[in-house]
């Protein structure tokens, strides 16, 4: 599903057997976009908790939530765009659904998560650094929670 443009929310198929499942979560080729992966982070988040809220200039990433309960939150900041300033929002939760989501650079993202336990998995084209984020000064008015 397309969110905006080069922003999507894909869901992933299951290949289940008597041992369990398979999921390919991080298929480039799923959509028409050229990206890299550099790095693969794992983060942990408690409930209750606004995670983001920030955008990056350079770096494309991929977000699959491996355990929990999340709403999504987007901001394409793209001058350029034709849905700049626009927001969009989704919930995944992990149980039910098997999820990825592409952010492209200047499109803002963040998610609220409501679970005890979330666990999100990110492949990132570019390595960790604090000064590719840049953060969104949060507005309480333009995301809702609930």
């Amino acid at each position: 599903m397309k969110l905006f443009d080069q922003t999507f929310k894909i869901k992933l198929n299951n290949n289940n057997d008597n041992r369990g499942y398979f999921i390919e979560i991080f298929k480039l080729n799923q959509i028409n976009f050229k990206s890299k992966i550099s790095q693969v982070s794992h983060s942990f988040i408690k409930k209750n908790i606004l995670k983001g809220w920030h955008y990056h200039k350079k770096q494309t990433q991929w977000n699959y939530l491996l355990k929990g309960k999340i709403k999504v939150f987007l901001i394409d900041n793209r001058k350029n765009s034709r849905t700049y300033k626009k927001i969009r929002s989704f919930n995944i939760n992990a149980k039910k659904d098997r999820i990825a989501y592409f952010i492209p650079p200047n499109v803002g993202h963040a998610y609220f998560t409501y679970n005890k336990d979330n666990h999100m998995i990110y492949g990132t084209s570019g390595y960790y650094d604090k000064k590719e984020e840049y953060k969104i000064k949060f507005n309480k008015n333009l995301i809702k929670f609930f």
